[in-house]
């Protein structure tokens, strides 16, 4: 009950903020599927969009869940209270994922109808299950950086810089293997790259089951990482009393 509150309570707030929405969920997809018309779109392209739209609004909305809270002086009785804060935070960064990625897939979808693209998706059902992958990817994302992020002075500053190496290093811009050797292995460590090549076999009617299980595992790393940041959040709360000082 705890974890659902928090996820439809995040929901609303975003829903409210409505113009924070329609920027990240609407705008900025609808700038990257005019750039991709220029040529002839295909799954892949428009897959690629929709996860950099996707890992944007992960940024902006989901990784900075805990530091608003600060700002809005509601951290400590969150992390306080009686409700364990962990569902709190997990509720809010899934309420989050599945908001954004709701309406970013229907900006992408309604946008490609208008213009008349059609984009055919050889097997929806892996498709789904890419997208479900998708959603949980971004709550672990954002649970993670949530909690790194308030961990710094320099949150917001390190929320910009996350958008741009992540996009490049996943292969949604450019492929992986046109970028130079030495740090072409860093995107093996970035679930995003994963999740992609998968969603685009998936489209084309050959889904990659390893891509789809290397980018599980990685999503399972970075909820491990999201805790163990978690727990040091919590010390500085509960114990140190510094957390609002930060």
């Amino acid at each position: 009950m705890i974890f659902f509150a928090a996820m439809r309570h995040q929901m609303a707030l975003m829903r409210a903020s409505w113009q924070f929405l329609v920027l990240l969920g609407v705008l900025q997809p609808v700038v990257y599927l005019l750039i991709v018309l220029s040529s002839n779109p295909t799954a892949a392209t428009v897959t690629a969009v929709m996860l950099m739209s996707f890992w944007g609004s992960t940024v902006w909305s989901g990784a900075g869940i805990l530091r608003r809270e600060k700002m809005e002086g509601t951290l400590a009785p969150t992390m306080l209270g009686v409700r364990d804060p962990r569902l709190v935070l997990l509720g809010k960064t899934t309420g989050a994922s599945l908001l954004i990625l709701v309406v970013i897939s229907a900006t992408v979808s309604l946008f490609l109808l208008l213009s008349g693209h059609a984009v055919v998706i050889a097997m929806p059902f892996w498709f789904a299950v890419g997208l479900a992958l998708v959603a949980v990817t971004g709550t672990a994302a954002g649970f993670l950086l949530s909690c790194l992020f308030l961990l710094s002075r320099y949150g917001p500053q390190l929320s910009a810089l996350a958008v741009a190496p992540v996009t490049l290093l996943s292969g949604l811009l450019i492929p992986v293997s046109v970028l130079p050797g030495w740090i072409q292995p860093l995107s093996w460590v970035i679930n995003l790259r994963w999740v992609q090549e998968f969603l685009g076999g998936a489209a084309r009617g050959a889904p990659d089951f390893t891509a789809l299980g290397l980018g599980a595992v990685l999503t399972v790393v970075y909820f491990v990482l999201g805790a163990v940041a978690f727990e040091r959040v919590a010390v500085l709360a509960r114990k140190e009393g510094t957390l609002d000082l930060s």
